[in-house]
């Protein structure tokens, strides 16, 4: 639970201005923590703020590459799932082709396929 604490921790470190949406929530609840900062990903494309999208998205992408299998499950459940939920197909078609591969790949193996344009 240690290194889903600090993931989380980081990620408010690295992205201060997620900070206000993820401390609505105890810092016990890992998962709505994690799934608020998935939220403000798809809404960073929803405002058409790409750069600051895919710096999340990036930053997520690289901590795949070499995190304990907790960590990846983390980003996999309340991060990537919860990625496009509820956006317009506007966002998803801007978004959906910039999200990097290994992402689009535990969205696509959860989902069945990509987010519906």
């Amino acid at each position: 639970m240690k290194t889903i604490f600090n993931l989380l921790d980081e990620i408010i470190t690295q992205f201060p201005e997620v900070k206000a949406l993820m401390s609505i929530y105890d810092e016990d609840e890992t998962s709505f923590r994690m799934e608020a900062f998935s939220k403000a990903t798809t809404h960073a494309f929803a405002l058409g703020n790409v750069e600051q999208a895919l710096r999340y998205l990036n930053y997520m992408a690289k901590k795949l590459i070499n995190a304990e299998a907790k960590v990846i499950e983390h980003i996999d459940v309340y991060y990537v799932e919860t990625l496009f939920w509820g956006a317009s197909p506007h966002t998803i078609a801007l978004g959906w082709p910039l999200v990097p591969e290994s992402l689009q790949t535990l969205y696509i193996n959860f989902h069945g396929k990509a987010p519906l344009k």
